[in-house]
This record gives C-alpha cells, structure tokens and sequence, in this order.
C-alpha cells in the first residue's frame, strides 16, 4: 500500500547526488490542486523533476519520492503546534494582565491576537518552507505492481523524446 505523503516516479538520468524523475499517475498526485487545475500535466503524470538521490537509484528504476523527515517535522510544527502553544501562552500573558489591571476579556483578546499572529507567520513559513525544500528518492522499488500503470504510447514518446535531449 502505498503512503499518501510519497509518489512513484521513473529515473530518467542520474547526475551524483541528483536524479531527473518522470512522475507516474497515481491517486495522490490526481487529487493535487495544481493536477485537478490542469498546471502540470494530465493527472499530474509525466511531470519531470530534479530530486536529490541518497538511495542511489539508476536510470530506469522505478522509485518512490517524499520529502526528508525533518521537513515533516518542520511542516507539521508550524502547521498544527505553534498556533495552539501561542494561543496558550497569549491567553494565559492576557489573563496574568486581565488580573492586574482590572481589563475584563483581555485574556480573549491576547489569545485571539496571538493566535492570529502566529498563523500568518506560520503560513509565511510554511511558504518558505515549500520553496527551499526538495523531493528526494525515498525507496528503489524493485517490484512495484501496484504503482506502475499502462503507459500510452503518447507517454512513450514523451519519455524518448526526453531521453534524446538528455
């Protein structure tokens, strides 16, 4: 089974550290907004990209590609625990300040306007985060029934007109 997080892929060349991949159709690429928008491809297929290597993948393996797990981590950090964590604290700064000064609801106040501010700066990063990080070869998939589908002879010609460039 297949994770949701990884696609399959096609080693067209490698160069070092670094493969050109042709992606394959799978569902997750399908349910992508940029593939159901018609940006990269039918279905997201055939999409050709530059991704870092560390399984030392050959020309013509089949492959799965994700992203490193410190990306992950990063990702979900920012995405789910920090809007939650500073929520917390401003709430708690907002009531400490409530307490003292008398303010009613600046504990509601602080907790909404921290938490706001920490969801811009979470997408800002998340953003940053999107631009700067690269698919990478996850796993070599020596016999990958379930992720390989026909290819059309459209395909077939896309991909060997490809291999004659490069």
């Amino acid at each position: 089974m297949q994770r949701p997080d990884l696609e399959t892929g096609t080693i067209l060349n490698t160069h070092g550290a670094w493969a050109t991949v042709i992606t394959n159709k799978s569902k997750s690429c399908k349910e992508c907004g940029k593939a159901q928008a018609g940006i990269c491809g039918k279905s997201g297929a055939g999409m050709v990209i530059k991704v870092r290597n560390p399984a030392g993948a050959l020309k013509g393996d089949t492959v799965e590609l994700g992203l490193d797990k410190v990306t992950h981590i990063k990702a979900y950090f920012l995405a789910f625990i920090l809007p939650v964590l500073i929520l917390f604290i401003c709430t708690y700064i907002g009531s400490i300040i409530s307490l003292s000064t008398g303010i009613k609801s600046l504990d509601v106040i602080a907790g909404f306007t921290g938490l706001i501010i920490s969801i811009i700066f979470s997408f800002k990063k998340i953003r940053k985060l999107d631009r700067t990080s690269r698919l990478q070869v996850a796993n070599v998939l020596y016999d990958p029934p379930e992720y390989v589908t026909t290819v059309s002879a459209e395909e077939m010609d896309y991909m060997a007109a490809f291999d004659k460039v490069h």
